[in-house]
């Protein structure tokens, strides 16, 4: 493997980022119609929604995988590898791989001189690789919205709608009605979608665009129900009922009641797959919980003190993430490291937060479009909460670390690039924060 060379697709790749975000099939349409459109040929499951898509794609290729199928999982974004995003059977497509498809792709975008942004260009990588390694099925987690999506150029007989809730209100706008329209257009004519709105005024926002599509539409609550079991606490049980059909003593190692209903509509989607001549059993059902990993949501790193990682970064995932955290955790003190996007509902976040942490520790993630800690520092001052501003995120966990006792939890959390960077602190500086360096970990 050229190391160099990886490094050039890589780069490519990165440049890319600086066209932004363009929602719109033409571009990836033309591209994906070049190779022949790969993503016409697999099964494919496609999961949109605004807070847990990404749990619910894992569970999905859990279960799919545990029933021994060959899954193509495509997700976004990455935490530490680009790589991440481009998965069989949770094993990331190699390096050697990635650049001869990047110079593939690159050469065909030149060609055709079509402007592509980073986002599509990966969805291309994805199909393009899925066709090349033949994979049984396909679990593709729509990026944006969903209507104008680069992902929603997939055949999907099945669909996943999670909870929603605002979020790039830049790009969707803040009307819940309108966000839920861009969601829900991932549905397919004579389609099955299961879907997580609870609100009537937006469930029938996502039911009219299934009748339109003669689509089977399936709603959590109604048609099908999870509910916690009275259990061990830290086993997460819970039980699934739909119909006759009814699992008790279900369980999974991803933290958060909301797991339950992702975990849900995963279920649904895999059991209407069994109905399509799909080999999947209630074990396979079972084991693929049991054996899901998805990082940097609730995940527990360190005991004593107790160190949580969660990417919560608009209301609705913030506000999730604080009654888990009060639920499930025994803390004295709470200290937080954030960094946020510019572009999040940031006082709304700050005033959650502020209700769950006795001290913050504030970092700049990605700049130009990571918010200024001076300014984070600011709202938190109107909250009467005391906060530190940090150069790195190397320098706040140093110091949170010389900070915490061993009964207080620390909470990372925000922005998606704050936990990559905080895992790569892990990894690459040592920083533990108990004396047995045990790192924990979902994998």
């Amino acid at each position: 493997m050229n190391e160099s060379k990886y490094q050039e697709a890589l780069n490519y790749l990165y440049s890319l980022a600086q066209s932004g975000i363009k929602l719109g099939l033409e571009n990836t349409a033309q591209i994906l119609q070049h190779f022949g459109n790969p993503q016409l040929n697999i099964p494919t499951i496609h999961i949109s929604g605004t807070n847990g898509k990404g749990s619910t794609a894992a569970i999905t290729e859990s279960i799919l995988k545990a029933s021994g199928y060959k899954v193509g999982l495509y997700t976004s974004p990455h935490l530490l590898d680009f790589r991440e995003r481009i998965q069989i059977n949770r094993k990331m497509i190699e390096k050697q791989q990635t650049v001869d498809l990047v110079f593939k792709v690159k050469s065909a975008v030149e060609s055709l001189k079509i402007p592509i942004t980073f986002f599509e260009f990966g969805t291309v990588l994805a199909f393009l690789y899925f066709h090349e390694q033949n994979t049984d099925i396909n679990v593709i987690e729509v990026g944006l919205g969903g209507r104008l999506d680069a992902t929603n150029l997939c055949k999907a007989e099945i669909s996943i709608i999670t909870s929603i809730s605002r979020d790039h209100t830049q790009y969707l706008g803040e009307d819940l009605e309108q966000i839920t329209f861009e969601k829900a257009s991932i549905i397919k004519e004579s389609g099955t979608v299961f879907a997580h709105i609870p609100e009537e005024r937006l469930f029938q926002v996502a039911n009219s665009l299934a009748n339109k599509c003669e689509a089977d539409i399936y709603r959590l609550g109604v048609d099908f129900h999870v509910s916690p079991e009275v259990g061990n606490k830290d086993k997460n049980l819970f039980s699934y009922r739909s119909g006759s059909r009814v699992l008790n003593n279900l369980t999974t190692p991803l933290n958060g009641h909301f797991q339950r209903n992702n975990a849900g509509l995963a279920l649904s989607a895999c059991l209407a797959l069994k109905k399509r001549g799909f080999n999947i059993e209630e074990d396979h059902l079972r084991q693929g919980l049991e054996t899901v990993s998805w990082e940097g949501r609730l995940e527990k790193v360190f005991s004593h003190p107790t160190v949580v990682l969660d990417c919560a970064h608009n209301e609705a995932s913030v506000r999730n993430m604080t009654m888990e955290l009060r639920e499930n955790f025994k803390f004295s003190r709470c200290l937080i490291v954030l960094g946020l996007m510019q572009d999040k509902k940031i006082d709304e976040v700050i005033k959650i937060l502020s209700q769950l942490g006795d001290q913050f520790f504030l970092v700049s993630v990605n700049p130009p479009r990571g918010e200024a800690p001076e300014k984070l520092a600011e709202k938190l001052k109107v909250q009467n909460k005391p906060s530190q501003t940090f150069g790195t995120v190397s320098d706040a966990l140093q110091a949170v670390k010389q900070m915490a006792n061993q009964d207080d939890l620390v909470c990372i959390t925000g922005s998606i690039f704050l936990i990559a960077a905080a895992k790569k602190c892990f990894n690459d500086e040592n920083i533990f924060f108990n004396s047995g360096n045990t790192l924990h970990s979902n994998e």
